[in-house]
């Protein structure tokens, strides 16, 4: 049995490890393959370019709502209408109910009629 020395490990060529932009720096699997000045560019310009989309979303949003309310002005809700047909009832109903408690009932009225005639 010959005792031969294998040499393990991973054998990789310099050109994979240099920068993908081949600025001459070594990248890092971390920032896919780019060095640290070339990663910041690229995530700069990637950060850049969702923040415009971003803005250019907002804003077309912006005016959809803008219109969608314009729209809605002219003619006013339905819902709305209901909602404030239901609260016009309420109050009725508890202005009625206030009054029916403080107005003279018609019983009382007759027996402080016949308490009346007692003492006079």
């Amino acid at each position: 049995m010959s005792l031969k020395s294998e040499r393990r490990g991973i054998h990789v060529d310099q050109s994979e490890l240099l920068c993908k932009k081949g600025c001459g720096y070594y990248g890092n699997p971390a920032w896919q393959g780019f060095c640290s000045k070339c990663w910041r560019e690229e995530y700069s310009k990637a950060r850049q370019q969702q923040i415009q989309g971003d803005r250019e979303f907002a804003e077309r949003l912006q005016r959809e709502e803008e219109a969608a309310y314009a729209s809605s002005q002219g003619a006013p809700s339905l819902t709305f209408s209901k909602f404030e047909e239901k609260k016009t009832n309420e109050t009725k109903r508890k202005v009625q109910t206030v009054k029916k408690f403080f107005s003279p009932s018609s019983r009382g009225a007759q027996k402080k009629g016949n308490y009346l005639h007692l003492f006079t």
